[in-house]
C-alpha cells in the first residue's frame, strides 16, 4: 500500500503542474555537487598554518596598533594586489618614528586572505618586503580592534578569542622581552674525575 501511495504522490505532482521528474533529478544533482564542493572550500581556507602568536611576535620586525588610512590596487611582482597605508596609533615593537606604514596585502599565496579596509583599526605584525612591509602569517598576523577589544586573538592553545587590548599588549611585550633576553648558558660540564689508584696488594 505504501508503494502505491508514493507513486500516487509523484503522479499528482507531475499531473497537476507540480515538480516533474527531470527537474527533481537536476535538484538532486545540484545538492550532491554542493555537498562535494563545500568540504573542499573549507579545507582550502585552512591550508595555511596558523602560527602561535608568540612565534608571530618573534618573526615580526614591527608590531603596532594601526588605523588604515588608505588602500589601493597594486601589482607587486604578481605577488600582492593591494597596497595599504597605515597610520600607527601605538607601536609596541619596532621603529617608533614612523608616521605611516606601507603594507603589501592580498597575497597570491594559496589560501592567503590578508586584506586591509579603509578606516579599520587593527593590531598588525609586519615583516619587511624590500622597502615596504607585508603581514606575518598573512591574515593570521592581523587582528581587528573594536573599541578596546582585539578580535580573534589566540590563546595558549592557539584558539581564537576576544581579549582587551591592554592585556594583549602586555602579552606581546613579555614575548618581545623574552626574545631580546639572552638565554642563560647551560650548566657547566662536570670535570672528568681523575682515576683512583687501586690499593697496592703486598706481595706474598
Amino acid at each position: 500500500m505504501e508503494l502505491f501511495r508514493a507513486v500516487g504522490r509523484v503522479v499528482a505532482l507531475t499531473g497537476f503542474g507540480g515538480v516533474n521528474l527531470p527537474y527533481m533529478r537536476k535538484v538532486a544533482l545540484i545538492i550532491a555537487l554542493a555537498l562535494l564542493v563545500l568540504p573542499g572550500l573549507a579545507q582550502s581556507r585552512n591550508c595555511l598554518r596558523v602560527m602561535p602568536v608568540d612565534e608571530v611576535t618573534r618573526q615580526a620586525i614591527l608590531i603596532a596598533r594601526v588605523k588604515v588610512h588608505k588602500v589601493q590596487k597594486a601589482n607587486y611582482r604578481g605577488e600582492f594586489s593591494q597596497m595599504a597605508v597605515l597610520y600607527p596609533v601605538d607601536v609596541i615593537e619596532g621603529d617608533f618614528t614612523l608616521k605611516e606604514i606601507n603594507v603589501l596585502a592580498r597575497s597570491s599565496v594559496r589560501c592567503a586572505e590578508d586584506n586591509y579596509v579603509k578606516e579599520d583599526e587593527m593590531l598588525v605584525f609586519l615583516e619587511p618586503e624590500e622597502s615596504l612591509f607585508h603581514t606575518v602569517n598573512y591574515q593570521y598576523g592581523q587582528f581587528p580592534i573594536v573599541g578596546e577589544i582585539v578580535k580573534g586573538w589566540r590563546d595558549k592553545a592557539n584558539k581564537p578569542i576576544d581579549k582587551p587590548y591592554p592585556e594583549v599588549r602586555r602579552e606581546i611585550q613579555a614575548w618581545v622581552t623574552a626574545a631580546h633576553t639572552p638565554k642563560p648558558e647551560g650548566d657547566p660540564q662536570p670535570q672528568p674525575q681523575k682515576p683512583v689508584k687501586p690499593p697496592e696488594v703486598p706481595m706474598q
